[in-house]
Parts: structure tokens; C-alpha cells; sequence
């Protein structure tokens, strides 16, 4: 399945984008204003360029053939052809406004976990982007976050209490064994509710000096670590969106070539 097929399927509708990404919402993986541009542009006309390029290109030709169908000796080949070159023209447009979409993210390494995410959520077992790794870009999240003053569990980057809420059947197309009893599970408590309820016990106990003294560790810490990385990582950000970049480009060449 090529990167735009995958994209059309995830996020089909606005109401499917908002409970696919909202478990990372809750964990805090994903931030309140990139969830907002997500739901906002994903599921919009972005995903119809492609077909927008081709009938427009399509009747573009078939009025020139019509007008000039005197000199004209392979109206419907230049017709094929002009239709074609407009797809092609399309997903070069559409790759284009995800690039964009991509710049405006305000962690973007995130973002690419949190559509591994929903890779997931929906039941495939190959990594949507197997040149990515994973675990090192959770790591420099994890980092980020606590000099921040915030705490990601071990286990946030994978999410699963969608179920929760949502029958998992209406995105894996799965239908539930059939001898499984059909009274419903007791209600278990999900990673972020179990997070926040960590926070809230921590924030209790933290007097003034302690947050004092953390933040004072925290900046010292901070400036070691930043010198000993900085040979290896000069801006996560920039290395985000290159990888993203060369993920888009990747996917790009292959519809072209196909």
C-alpha cells in the first residue's frame, strides 16, 4: 500500500482522524495544536488532488482535440496522456501540501510515532516507516519532555485503549471469536488516566524546594547532555523534517513510477 492509499483509508473522515489520535492527545504524545491541524487537514480536499489534476487536465485536452479535431490525428491518446500527466501532477501536489502540513507540526518527530501509532491501531504488523528508528526518536522525545517538566510513561508511545471505547472491528475488519463471552470486561484503567493520576500524586508531595532543586539539576543536566550530543544531533527538528521529507520523496518516486 503506497503512503497516500494509506493516508486515504487512516483518516477517511474527521470523526475516524479524531479517535484514531486522540489516545496520543490523552497521553501527551501529541500535542493539543498539532492534534488540531491533523483533524483539520488530513481527512480535507488535500486527498482528492490527485483526481482533481486528472479531470481537469482530462477536460483541458478534450477541448483543444474538440476545437482543433481537423489537425488532430490521436484525439483520445492525447487525451490518455494529458489525463496521466495530470495525476502525476497531482501527487507532486499532494506530496507538496504534506510537506507543508509536516513544517507547521510543532514536534514532528512525534508525529511520525504517533502515525506508527495508528499504523497499529488499525491491526498491521509492518512499520509504517521501517527506515525510522523508533526508539531513538522516543528517546529524544523522552528527553525533551523532561527538560520541559514533563514525564512520558515507558509505555506511551504504544497506546491501545482505543478499544476502550471504540469496537476494534470498525478498523481491522476483524469479526470477534465466536465463542467469546459477550459480557463486558470490567473497565481497566488506561495508560494516560494512570499517568495523570501519577502526576497528581507527585505534584502533591513536591514542596518548593524540590521543584527549585529539580529544576536546578534539570538545567545542569540539560547543558552535559546537550554538549555531549551536540556532534550527533545539531537540531531534532530539522532531522525530523528531513526524515519526513525523505519518506514523502521516497513515496513520491514510487507512484510516479508506477
Amino acid at each position: 500500500m503506497s503512503s497516500k492509499s494509506w493516508f486515504d483509508h487512516a483518516f477517511s473522515s474527521r470523526a475516524r482522524t479524531e479517535t484514531l489520535l486522540r489516545p496520543d492527545l490523552e497521553s501527551g504524545l501529541l500535542s493539543p495544536r498539532d492534534y488540531a491541524l491533523a483533524v483539520s487537514f488530513l481527512p480535507g480536499p488535500v486527498r482528492y488532488l490527485p483526481y482533481i489534476h486528472t479531470a481537469a487536465w482530462g477536460a483541458l485536452a478534450g477541448v483543444a482535440v474538440f476545437r482543433f479535431k481537423s489537425k488532430i490525428r490521436f484525439p483520445t491518446t492525447i487525451i490518455g496522456v494529458s489525463a496521466a500527466t495530470g495525476y502525476g501532477t497531482g501527487i507532486v501536489h499532494y506530496f507538496t501540501e504534506h510537506k507543508r502540513f509536516a513544517r507547521q507540526l510543532e514536534d514532528r518527530e512525534a508525529f511520525l510515532v504517533v502515525l506508527d501509532n495508528v499504523n497499529r491501531r488499525l491491526g498491521n504488523t509492518v512499520p509504517l516507516f521501517p527506515q525510522v528508528d523508533r526508539d531513538r526518536i522516543m528517546e529524544r522525545i523522552r528527553k525533551r519532555r523532561e527538560e520541559n517538566g514533563e514525564v512520558l510513561d515507558a509505555g506511551v508511545e504504544i497506546v491501545t485503549d482505543i478499544n476502550d471505547s471504540t469496537d476494534s472491528t470498525s478498523f481491522t475488519g476483524t469479526p470477534p471469536p465466536s465463542g467469546a463471552s459477550h459480557e463486558p470486561p470490567a473497565r481497566q484503567k488506561s495508560t494516560w488516566e494512570a499517568i495523570r493520576e501519577a502526576n497528581a500524586r507527585a505534584s502533591a508531595r513536591h514542596s518548593s524546594w524540590d521543584e527549585l532543586r529539580q529544576r536546578h539539576e534539570r538545567q545542569r543536566t540539560a547543558g552535559q547532555v546537550q554538549h555531549k550530543e551536540s556532534a550527533e544531533i545539531q537540531d531534532p527538528r530539522a532531522q525530523a523534517q528531513a526524515e519526513f521529507d525523505a519518506i514523502l520523496e521516497a513515496e513520491r518516486k514510487a507512484a510516479n513510477a508506477s
